[in-house]
């Protein structure tokens, strides 16, 4: 595509009313763009690959994802069992790390006023002692032995039980005074923890037989446990990944319907003026093929997060498993042909739908979380047509009865700490006044709305 620009999106669309708004949201990270979908894989090394700004996704200018070995002295032990960094949270040196923090910002993430999403992507162990499972279980034995060692007169329960207090409490102050380190160097920034909040930790034949759209109870009490992680964040970012158990099958909806539902719930505990905005990530491949995701799935991801009202999604893998030519190539093709095309359509429906039933205020979400209503452009009435330059351009009119299936299936979120607010006379009145966003330019009409849009 062309360095620089993004989809050039040509719509035309007729405003009407819309549903009472619902509990306030963090302003969009983009104004005018209620769902972002942002690119996360690290493909730098693929070569001739289409450039994922030409269909509107955000690159590194707005995201940064750490890892557990690129920021500060994180504890983990690799896969042999080799310990990094001490191994255990219990072993940490606080100022060695916050210092280390400090010093790989500075390098990674220079600019002070950064103001895009800032990931810290440690799954190495959960700070839930009961949540560290399977390979994570190797921190429930090294603390024991910790233990053991300073007390060997203890019984086994009395080992266990302190053993879960001390790596708790360890894994709990390194999270804690880490956010607030970052947060006091880059305060722009939208810092948040990843894999959480959690659903399943089960099995993937267990998740596929237990999903029912909602979060278990039992997991959703652990969330509550982890206020203290979100009164210190200023985003959420679950992971979506699906394996080929699910793909391609009504769980899958269910699975991620269950997990964005549980984030927005967990948005509303931090105790924050608005509501925190919620961007899941989503693995772009089956976990156990590592194929790439199919258009029905991209939806029951994708969609569902669009639809629940989500603030966006970063699409994302920790490294590139096929580093080939011929793996660059179906990158390539996955982004042009699957996944291009339907983040230009969700995108753009999104922000159709918004100025339609919000006037650009606040982000549409289904009125009933189970449903089944997506944010999609009706294909009867839009073209995603292809230019030379390598972008995507739409055009169509939004008709009526597709306005009326909106305002059915959807209300409005209102954005917080807009001039004026939010109420039920601006929601309801008539007229065609848009609010206007970056890179957009909106005109009055008899009741109609020309929006051109340009992603910089």
């Amino acid at each position: 595509g062309v360095e620089g620009r993004g989809p050039l999106l040509l719509l035309v669309l007729c405003v009407g009313g819309t549903a009472a708004p619902s509990q306030p949201v963090h302003e969009p990270l983009l104004p005018g763009q209620p769902f972002l979908v942002l690119w996360g894989v690290p493909d730098a090394a693929c070569l001739g690959r289409p450039d994922p700004r030409a269909f509107g996704m955000q690159e590194r200018s707005q995201l940064v994802i750490f890892l557990e070995d690129s920021l500060g002295l994180y504890p983990y032990y690799t896969p042999q069992k080799q310990a990094v960094s001490g191994g255990l949270p219990q072993h940490t040196r606080l100022d060695g790390h916050l210092q280390e923090v400090e010093a790989d910002l500075a390098v990674s993430l220079p600019s002070v006023d950064f103001g895009g999403l800032a990931v810290l992507y440690w799954d190495q162990w959960r700070p839930q002692w009961g949540r560290n499972m399977a390979k994570q279980e190797i921190y429930q034995e090294e603390s024991r032995s910790l233990l053991q060692g300073f007390f060997p007169d203890w019984s086994p329960a009395e080992v266990d039980r302190w053993a879960q207090v001390d790596f708790e409490t360890a894994a709990q102050v390194i999270l804690i005074e880490t956010l607030r380190k970052l947060k006091m160097l880059r305060p722009k920034a939208l810092w948040g923890v990843s894999p959480y909040p959690n659903c399943y930790t089960s099995s993937p034949a267990q998740r596929r037989a237990n999903h029912t759209g909602r979060c278990p109870a039992t997991e959703m009490a652990l969330n509550d446990e982890l206020l203290w992680l979100w009164r210190r964040s200023s985003a959420l970012y679950p992971l979506l990944q699906l394996d080929n158990l699910l793909g391609g099958t009504p769980e899958a909806r269910l699975y991620a319907s269950a997990l964005v539902r549980e984030a927005l719930r967990v948005a509303a505990l931090a105790g924050a003026p608005y509501d925190l905005p919620v961007f899941p990530l989503i693995r772009s491949v089956y976990t156990s093929t590592n194929t790439f995701l199919s258009e029905g799935d991209l939806m029951n991801t994708i969609g569902e997060s669009a639809a629940m009202g989500a603030a966006g999604v970063i699409v994302w893998e920790k490294v590139i498993s096929d580093k080939s030519q011929r793996g660059c190539w179906k990158l390539a093709d996955f982004v042009r042909e699957v996944l291009g095309p339907y983040v230009v359509n969700v995108t753009t429906a999104s922000r159709l739908c918004s100025a339609t039933l919000c006037r650009g205020r606040g982000r549409c979400v289904r009125r009933e979380p189970g449903g089944s209503a997506y944010l999609h452009l009706p294909p009867t009435t839009f073209l995603l047509l292809p230019d030379d330059a390598g972008r995507v351009e739409v055009e169509g009119r939004l008709a009526p009865a597709q306005r009326n299936a909106w305002r059915r299936d959807f209300q409005c979120q209102w954005y917080g700490g807009l001039e004026g607010g939010a109420t039920d006379e601006w929601a309801t009145q008539g007229g065609a006044e848009g609010r206007a966003g970056a890179g957009n330019l909106i005109q009055k009409g008899p009741m109609c709305v020309r929006v051109f849009a340009a992603t910089p």
